[in-house]
């Protein structure tokens, strides 16, 4: 494989082995060190991404949207109008209780006892028997002819055996399957009649809708039909067919309760007549006397003595008390001081004492007067003693005849507990038949006290169904509806349009967008080119715009270009670089050509090469000869003087690809190329531009790329596949190559980020307006003074070049 370390290029900056170089300060290897997050990223949803797709795909989406709203229409159109009349309902709470025996047993009805009441009331207004009632009533059914019922040949085709028992048997199965299988889609009554009427109620029930309003008792009765003045009629028949329905049912109700009360009387009236036979029956057998409420005989004696033993035993504690009391202190006993001879007794001691005392002072104790005086207070005492002594007498006999009361009770109670207890033993059924008795008797008059009310009642015709309006005839159809059957085709054709987009985005395999090139293949993108068509009436190739019209965002964007190549070296552009592509038709002759016509007008001498020398462009694009061309060159034809052309672009000229050689590679392989390229810089072509051949398909390219080096790579927006771009990477690092870059031709909206557009061609020059690469040339760079390079890890992104480019 040659390679240019054989010919050494003095005018080509840097060492012949300046690949590894390269690799270190180009922008590749900025872009590389920066691509695991990128890589990383693609796990994540972009809304952005998404967004593009659906622009890039809109007319899809429209195509797509715009059948499926055709379809609606169609669709709705399609079928019968039908109009909708509606009555309004008011459903009340139903309290009338007819068969209640106990009011306690009713509880107090919460919301959700109201809902359940008012759900099946809508149910009753659904209910099959109701739609069979207005059928009937308006005349809707209308019986066809009778048609004759299926013959009986088509119930069971069984084949006559064969002589062969298994197939017999097979034969056998399949007859059952498919009479089994005739079963479950045929009708089980043949009744043309019954069928009919049960398809009309089937009918008539679809275009019956029943919609309570939230938060109140009123109910919407709504009918379809596609007679509106039919439908009113409907809904006003239904309404008031479903109000004498109610009003029926409860009057059936009633009667049914009365007949059942009736019934119930005369049987708990039997059984209260035969319980109070019986009961006197025995009570007379057993010598029973029954005091009603009070119990019997015995008992209640045995209640009088209980309560006299009770009374005698409480006197006879409280005189035993007194007894006592008075008998340890006898002058303290109630008795003794409020007696009226005592308490004279005691005064008149008192005043004798007194008298005593004083005197004694004055005459000695057996003087006569003073033995008179004790005489006379002893007499008192005696006196007092006395009366104490009858009092406490006295006390003692109520204490000693309230003891003998209670033991006298006591023997009584004890012979009376006796006799309760005998009586007891022999009213033990005794009670078990008062008890039946006295159930019989309040079943018995609740049953007549509930018949009572149910008569009262009976001719009361409660209602809690009540029409608040009545249908009217509709002035337009409800259905179907035009707009939300458009709305929901529209939505559904976005939803199809989306997802087909979406697939078809996620089935293409080519770069879709310009971050692409750096996320996915760690290359940095050196320009990015709008697809532009050649204006009307100009039979000329897109690559001349650069020149015919500088102005244009095409010319902007290689003039990006160029200005990313002068910063993609430490010394400035390459001054031979080759432009290749994974096929053809993805813009590289064209980026070839733009760029060698940007570098001739900064001044520069430009020499460019087509090296495709199996389907060469150049000649055609430019309109020059193709007699003589590369090929004569490299097979040694002819030499290099008179292949170099000019063209019509200033400070430019052409080798063209010639005529096709038999083998193009080993051509490319041997050493005139170098030759040409050396003798080209020493003619003073500051730029040399070369035109190479696809990197697919043919080893062209990688030969060409060891003697050149640079390398541009070209990729065709929505169109070159990623797969193809790792193949042709694959190939060039096998081969020890690394592009310098990528340039995405064929731009569109959809491939780029609105800012990042601008960035690029948002400046939008108004008529009359000269950019100053239009107006002036911009001077070459010096040799001497090259671009300052920048740090490490900066990344560089195309800009504008100081020509205002």
């Amino acid at each position: 494989m040659a390679s240019t370390d054989q010919h050494p290029l003095p005018a080509v900056p840097g060492p012949s082995g300046s690949l590894a170089l390269r690799r270190e300060s180009a922008l590749s290897a900025q872009t590389m060190a920066r691509g695991e997050p990128g890589a990383l990223a693609e796990d994540r949803i972009d809304l952005k991404t998404i967004w593009r797709t659906l622009f890039k795909h809109k007319w899809t989406i429209g195509s797509i949207t715009a059948l499926c709203t055709l379809g609606a229409m169609m669709y709705t159109l399609r079928i019968t109008p039908q109009y909708q009349s509606v009555a309004l309902l008011q459903i009340d709470r139903a309290a009338q209780k007819v068969v209640g025996f106990n009011t306690d047993v009713e509880v107090d009805e919460g919301p959700a006892s109201d809902q359940l009441q008012l759900r099946t009331q809508i149910e009753l207004l659904k209910s099959r028997s109701l739609a069979e009632r207005v059928i009937d009533e308006m005349g809707l059914y209308k019986p066809d002819a009778p048609a004759t019922p299926p013959s009986e040949a088509d119930a069971d085709d069984a084949a006559a055996p064969t002589g062969s028992e298994p197939i017999d048997q097979a034969r056998s199965l399949a007859a059952k399957l498919l009479r089994n299988l005739r079963t479950l889609f045929t009708p089980s009554q043949a009744d043309q009649r019954a069928l009919s009427r049960t398809g009309t109620v089937a009918q008539f029930e679809n275009a019956i809708s029943v919609e309570p309003i939230r938060n109140s008792r009123l109910v919407e009765l709504r009918v379809l039909n596609p007679d509106p003045e039919l439908a009113a009629r409907i809904a006003n028949t239904m309404a008031k067919a479903f109000i004498a329905s109610n009003i029926e049912r409860r009057m059936d109700s009633s009667i049914y309760a009365r007949q059942f009360l009736e019934d119930q009387i005369r049987q708990t009236k039997a059984k209260l007549e035969e319980s109070e036979r019986v009961i006197n029956t025995y009570a007379k057998k057993n010598e029973i006397l029954n005091l009603g409420e009070k119990g019997s005989a015995a008992t209640q004696t045995f209640v009088d003595f209980s309560a006299a033993l009770a009374k005698a035993e409480q006197d006879r504690i409280k005189a035993e008390t007194l007894y006592n009391q008075v008998k340890l202190n006898p002058e303290s006993a109630p008795q003794a001081v409020t007696n009226e001879a005592i308490r004279a007794y005691k005064e008149q001691r008192a005043r004798l004492e007194a008298e005593y005392a004083r005197d004694l002072a004055v005459y000695k104790p057996d003087y006569p007067a003073m033995v008179q005086a004790r005489a006379q207070i002893a007499e008192l005492e005696g006196r007092i003693k006395t009366e104490v002594n009858n009092i406490l007498a006295s006390i003692q006999g109520q204490y000693i005849a309230a003891s003998r009361a209670e033991e006298q009770l006591k023997a009584k109670v004890a012979s009376s507990r006796s006799e309760v207890l005998t009586v007891q033993d022999r009213s033990v059924d005794m009670n078990l038949l008062s008890r039946e008795l006295d159930t019989n008797r309040q079943v018995y008059d609740s049953l007549l006290q509930r018949l009572k009310e149910v008569s009262v009642t009976a001719g009361i015709t409660t209602n809690n169904v009540s029409i608040v309006d009545e249908a009217s005839v509709p002035l337009f159809p409800a259905k179907p509806n035009l707009k939300v059957n458009i709305g929901l085709g529209v939505m559904l054709g976005l939803f199809l349009g989306m997802l087909a987009a979406l697939l078809r985005e996620q089935m293409d395999d080519s770069v879709k967008h310009a971050n692409e090139i750096e996320t996915l293949f760690h290359l940095p993108l050196l320009g990015l080119i709008p697809f532009t068509r050649p204006k009307l009436g100009r039979n000329e190739p897109v690559a001349l715009l650069t020149h015919r019209d500088p102005r244009s965002t095409f010319a902007e964007a290689y003039r990006s270009m160029r200005t990313a190549l002068q910063f993609s070296t430490a010394d400035g552009a390459p001054q031979r670089f080759m432009v290749t592509s994974c096929g053809k038709g993805e813009g590289k002759t064209t980026t070839a050509l733009a760029l060698a016509i940007n570098f001739a007008q900064l001044g520069q001498k430009v020499l460019l090469i087509d090296a495709d020398m199996r389907k060469g462009w150049v000649h055609q694009m430019l309109k020059v000869s193709n007699e003589r061309g590369l090929s004569n060159l490299l097979s040694g034809d002819r030499g290099s003087d008179g292949l170099m052309q000019d063209t019509a672009v200033a400070n430019l000229s052409v080798i063209t690809a010639g005529p096709v050689p038999p083998d193009p590679v080993e051509l490319l392989m041997g050493p005139k190329l170098g030759q040409l390229l050396e003798k080209a810089q020493a003619m003073g072509y500051q730029q040399i531009v070369i035109d190479g051949p696809p990197l697919l398909g043919i080893a062209d390219a990688i030969v060409l790329g060891n003697q050149i080096q640079h390398i541009v790579f070209a990729v065709k927006a929505g169109g070159t596949r990623k797969d193809s771009i790792r193949d042709a990477l694959r190939r060039l690092r096998n081969a020890g190559l690394a592009p310098m870059g990528m340039a995405l031709t064929h731009a569109r909206n959809e491939h780029t980020s609105d800012y990042a557009y601008a960035a690029y061609y948002g400046y939008g020059y108004g008529d009359g307006y000269t950019p100053p690469s239009a107006a002036r040339p911009s001077p070459a760079p010096s040799p001497n003074k090259p671009p300052v390079p920048l740090p490490a890890g900066t990344r560089i992104e195309p800009t504008l070049d100081p020509s205002g480019a």
